[in-house]
């Protein structure tokens, strides 16, 4: 897959998820059904790097007041990253700690901590033992893994007149896997920045 078809069907996945944020904009003074309001994505996100993907496209709820956001991304790393295509989902679990506002439309969350659990698809990707390994040859499986990370968000009112969505964000996160943080431990010689997996994105909330 060429790279501008693939950033341009990403892109695409993205915006067909603020279709439902934009129709629930345009119904706010409606009688848009509360049942079909309740089910649509509270944000969608664009996410670079971190773990995930190349570039992954999500969206997801908040809860608890907007201090709990669970999201479900989908991740694609091209093969000129990668020995082939790469396909997975991560299903994300985000707390934010504490916010300040920086101005009248912009608030800062400084200290956002998560943890996620990360599906590749592919053969090679096993989550059972194949048959010719040993039993207990390996204590972990490439196809399914989980992690935390630590990050931050800005989030600014200032385009919501440009946009149909009530907030815009930008944020970041740093991470590292169960399997990468076992392995440092075990072993001194890798070093702590080996492990990490940074990533940065932005989100359109309704």
């Amino acid at each position: 897959m060429k790279l501008k078809t693939l950033i341009f069907k990403i892109i695409l996945i993205f915006f067909l998820g603020l279709i439902p944020i934009g129709v629930y904009a345009n119904n706010r003074d409606s009688t848009f059904s509360f049942k079909a309001t309740l089910l649509l994505p509270d944000y969608v996100k664009l996410q670079y790097a971190g773990g995930i993907g190349f570039i992954s496209p999500g969206l997801g709820y908040t809860f608890l007041k907007h201090r709990l956001d669970i999201t479900l991304f989908y991740g694609y790393i091209p093969s000129f990253l990668s020995s082939d295509d790469l396909h997975s989902i991560s299903l994300q679990f985000t707390g934010k700690i504490f916010k300040f506002s920086l101005k009248k439309d912009i608030d800062v969350l400084p200290l956002n901590i998560g943890f996620f659990l990360h599906h590749n698809f592919g053969e090679e990707y096993w989550v059972t033992l194949p048959s010719h390994y040993p039993e207990n040859y390996y204590w972990w499986s490439p196809g399914r893994m989980g992690g935390i990370f630590i990050g931050g968000e800005i989030r600014t009112k200032l385009l919501a007149h440009y946009t149909p969505a009530s907030g815009l964000a930008f944020y970041f996160r740093v991470g590292s896997r169960g399997l990468y943080l076992t392995s440092a431990w075990d072993n001194s010689e890798i070093q702590f920045t080996d492990i990490l997996e940074l990533g940065f994105g932005i989100a359109l909330y309704r």
